[in-house]
């Protein structure tokens, strides 16, 4: 059984149907890359997934559970999170507050030991917990959206352009964090514009297409699909250093 089965859904704004029939899995402990064109889907299947959208066809189950009417506090009590790409910090707050308002669903007696975690998990973090987000740079921001989402220990981690606006050796840095998140058990969901990257730490991905599925496939071959490479990826170039995840 998927951790995670999307099946069929149809959804969108109002009137406005963005994803038609789309279908998705994961399974426990993979990490799953999904890619495509501007205006896709790709966002709104990842809110979908987070209660923020509510299918009008199919269903969205979680751990064998059907959640598609569920609230996204619901759903985080389920154990999914899911860190947006734009506005996913407090900026006017510090890291320790922002890291409080994670575990919002917390006793008040979990928040401190799961803090501790994060901070260990973070040392950036923890040498920083006192300092307003506002004036930290993009990767550190990053990085706090993650420990942030990572407070209620989720079983389901999505991550929308995680790597955006990001210098090369921020972004290496932030597919290494997802990659020892995934170690640590966790299942991951990216939604990313520039992929390769994200394939190369991924054992599956999809390609949406106007909303719809267009492939399913293991991460490695798509990076190998020459058709899928120049449309999406930048063309061949560096193919051959692809590598499957582990």
């Amino acid at each position: 059984m998927a951790l995670l089965d999307v099946d069929h859904i149809t959804c969108g704004y109002g009137d406005t149907q963005i994803l038609h029939d789309v279908q998705m899995h994961a399974d426990e402990r993979e990490v799953i890359t999904i890619i495509g064109p501007n205006g896709a889907g790709k966002s709104t299947l990842l809110k979908a997934v987070m209660g923020y959208l509510h299918p009008t066809a199919g269903s969205i189950r979680f751990k064998g559970k059907d959640v598609s009417t569920l609230r996204p506090d619901q759903r985080v009590l389920e154990g999914i999170a899911y860190v947006p790409q734009l506005d996913n910090v407090f900026p006017s707050l510090t890291v320790e507050e922002n890291l409080r308002m994670g575990g919002y669903v917390l006793s008040k007696g979990e928040v401190g030991a799961r803090m501790e975690r994060q901070y260990e998990s973070f040392p950036r973090l923890a040498e920083r917990r006192k300092q307003r987000v506002r004036t930290m740079s993009g990767g550190e921001r990053q990085m706090l959206a993650m420990a942030r989402a990572l407070m209620t220990e989720p079983e389901l981690l999505m991550l929308d352009e995680p790597s955006a606006a990001l210098s090369p050796q921020m972004a290496d840095e932030v597919f290494d964090t997802v990659k020892r998140i995934n170690a640590q058990g966790r299942t991951i969901v990216i939604v990313e514009q520039e992929a390769e990257n994200s394939l190369r730490i991924s054992h599956r991905g999809y390609v949406l297409v106007d909303g719809k599925n267009a492939l399913e496939d293991r991460a490695d071959s798509i990076l190998h699909n020459e058709k899928i490479r120049d449309a999406y990826l930048g063309g061949a170039a560096d193919a051959q250093h692809a590598t499957e995840a582990e």
